[in-house]
């Protein structure tokens, strides 16, 4: 039963098994109203008659059981927008702590239900934000994706000897490359990257990869991940770190999930029970979470335009899974294409009411800014 406080939402996931026992999801919210149907100015104080929305489903997040089992706890900042019927749309992911949080986190907000906001009289577009927090009875450690050296080397150049440690707050899991990945290659690289004083990351070098695709597919994750920048004597300041990332199914970090390992063994012994034609779905699939590529650091100064067209499977709970560049303009927007579509979630794709897996290959074009005719 959700528990409504007027402007706050609260859930509580009670332990259903012996898994999930312990399991803590809440959620609290700061809304800020918009003028109805035309994105008017935000209106912070309620007047009378006016209302918040009123919750009325509230799905508990599952929590990952690899983090459940390692006692790893954290949260998601989910920013989205409640509609004229109640229903949540526009969502997107402002901070999470870990990679693996933010799926399930998603999920369970986009099954949300409400009484929509109330302004004047009319229902109106409510803007949104709640964090989840993700924490286990009895504890748990708050860890960040890989541990950050809380000063920085003395030697390194005076401009990047912080004080205080950047912290990460928006993160992603690497795309662990098809081909590899599907012939049980193993690898790792490591990388070397800058993070400026807004806390966005910038790739400097690929120190070294067993593969180059290893190495291509971890620089295309740091550049996508954004972070509280480090600080010296109290102030913003740039800071360098290196980054290995592993590719292996014994790892901690194994950039795959349940249901992209499930859609593995699926590859190799019943190929065909994967839908190849997304036109024998039920009802078209309809994208509801959608986070654009990172533009990559060498195409951030130019801006030309770029294209890559991306196979994936969108498994029977609506996640992309297994993203696969097919082609690419250039090899760093493939792979940024690549580490976003890894984050997409879709409708329930059914054929004949059940729920089936199915091959999706979407295209993703970059279009460069328009340049303004001479004299004007």
């Amino acid at each position: 039963m959700p528990l409504n406080f007027p402007g706050r939402l609260g859930i509580i996931a009670h332990p259903m098994t012996m898994m999930r026992r312990g399991l803590l999801a809440a959620a609290s919210v700061a809304a800020v109203f918009l003028t109805a149907g035309r994105g008017g100015a935000d209106t912070p104080a309620l007047a009378p008659g006016d209302r918040m929305p009123i919750v009325t489903r509230q799905d508990r997040p599952d929590y990952p059981y690899s983090l459940r089992m390692s006692g790893n706890r954290g949260s998601v900042l989910i920013d989205f927008v409640v509609d004229l019927q109640g229903n949540v749309v526009h969502v997107a992911v402002l901070k999470s702590s870990h990679p693996d949080f933010e799926a399930p986190a998603v999920e369970a907000v986009l099954k949300w239900k409400f009484k929509p906001g109330i302004k004047s009289g009319h229902p109106v577009y409510t803007h949104m934000q709640v964090p989840i927090f993700f924490d286990l009875t009895g504890g748990g450690l708050a860890t960040d994706p890989w541990s950050i050296p809380e000063k920085a080397p003395k030697d390194a150049p005076v401009e990047f000897r912080y004080d205080q440690a950047p912290r990460p707050i928006l993160t992603t899991a690497p795309v662990y490359p098809f081909d590899l990945l599907t012939k049980a290659v193993t690898g790792k690289a490591t990388v070397t990257f800058a993070i400026d004083t807004q806390g966005r990351s910038h790739v400097l070098k690929v120190k070294s990869a067993t593969l180059p695709e290893f190495g291509a597919a971890t620089a295309a994750m740091i550049e996508a991940w954004t972070f509280e920048p480090a600080r010296k004597a109290g102030a913003p300041c740039w800071a360098v770190l290196t980054k290995e990332q592993v590719f292996r199914d014994s790892d901690r970090d194994y950039p795959i999930n349940e249901s992209g390992e499930r859609l593995l063994r699926t590859l190799k012994k019943d190929p065909l029970s994967i839908l190849a034609d997304f036109r024998e779905l039920d009802t078209p699939l309809k994208g509801r979470f959608l986070p654009q590529p990172t533009l990559p650091e060498s195409m951030r100064s130019a801006n030309p335009g770029a294209e890559a067209l991306i196979e994936f499977i969108v498994d029977h709970a609506g996640h992309a899974q297994l993203p696969r560049i097919i082609s690419a303009s250039t090899p760093e927007f493939g792979w940024a294409a690549a580490t976003a579509v890894a984050r997409w979630q879709y409708t329930l794709p059914t054929r004949n009411g059940r729920p089936v897996d199915v091959k999706v290959r979407v295209p993703m074009v970059l279009s460069p800014p328009k340049l303004a005719p001479e004299g004007s």
